[in-house]
């Protein structure tokens, strides 16, 4: 998904912290990021059109939330924080659940959903049709790729080509990875983008604040408030290929027309655009209306 609030490094730490007090056993030797959790108790104002559509054993759900993309979802001082979050659980309070979080690296959670590990992630996770052969999805947001580069280094991306020739830092496992790969030919021919990467959202910009790399590519939301945190980046005002991006669960889930209800509650009333207003991430990306995006109905 750097300098967010309290710095990364200190994010890191206290998730780790977290994770060996409390979830110790939970931590998986996989994991690239440490376990917190937190819990959303099922609310007494309930929506009962929601809650009828939540089967009846289900109403606890083990949730994997990725630790380091703020401001949509992270770990700071061992607390699972960021507006998605917020929206996850205004949404289990309509479903009349209790969803208990774990904080988890991002490449371990859909091979956690598919697993059973977890019913639910909130992870931004962007909709393709790769993770539609095994996920169904609710999206919380519509957003594109932006490109982000060390500040001051002069450079300007106004178009997809001007990245041609350039080293572009990705998260692993991340949309803008699959996407500028399968496309690097077709729009760079001969002068190829070389793309890198990185274990993680911080260590990718780090690489291109210190020097090693040209550019970052990341979600515009994520890669716009760490520039504005850290003051380090300079981004592009282009985005490219804008996805719907949110909340997944294992395809087939019985879960997915509960959450889809859920959220189109709580962006009925207002919740859901003062959550977005409280963070500072209202854009155009911003939904109107819930859909549950399924291998048979791709566009919700």
């Amino acid at each position: 998904m750097t300098g967010t609030r309290g710095g990364r490094a200190s994010v890191a730490l206290a998730a780790l912290t977290a994770c060996a007090a409390l979830f110790l056993s939970a931590c998986g030797g996989n994991d690239s990021k440490s376990s917190a959790s937190g819990t959303s108790p099922a609310a007494q104002a309930a929506d009962p059109a929601v809650a009828k559509l939540v089967p009846a054993n289900l109403k606890s759900a083990k949730v994997a939330v990725f630790g380091d993309w703020a401001p949509e979802e992270y770990v700071e001082n061992g607390q699972i924080k960021g507006w998605s979050v917020d929206v996850a659980k205004a949404m289990a309070a309509r479903m009349g659940m209790t969803f208990t979080y774990q904080a988890t690296g991002f490449d371990v959670i859909i091979p956690g959903l598919n697993n059973g590990r977890y019913d639910l992630a909130v992870a931004s996770l962007g909709v393709t049709p790769d993770r539609l052969q095994s996920l169904d999805f609710v999206p919380l947001q519509k957003e594109g790729t932006a490109f982000g580069w060390k500040k001051g280094a002069g450079l300007d991306i106004t178009r997809l080509q001007d990245v041609c020739g350039k080293s572009v830092a990705v998260l692993t496992g991340a949309w803008e990875y699959k996407y500028l790969t399968d496309n690097n030919a077709k729009i760079c021919g001969s002068n190829p983008m070389r793309i890198e990467q990185f274990k993680d959202q911080p260590s990718a910009e780090l690489a291109v604040t210190s020097g090693r790399v040209q550019l970052v590519a990341a979600g515009s939301g994520k890669l716009k408030y760490s520039a504005k945190q850290s003051g380090r980046l300079d981004t592009s005002s282009l985005l490219v290929n804008a996805v719907y991006n949110g909340l997944g669960v294992k395809q087939g889930s019985p879960l997915g027309p509960a959450l889809k209800a859920a959220l189109q509650s709580v962006i009925a009333d207002g919740t859901y655009a003062r959550i977005r207003a409280k963070w500072g991430v209202s854009s155009q990306g911003d939904l109107k209306t819930a859909v549950l995006i399924t291998k048979a109905h791709p566009e919700g």
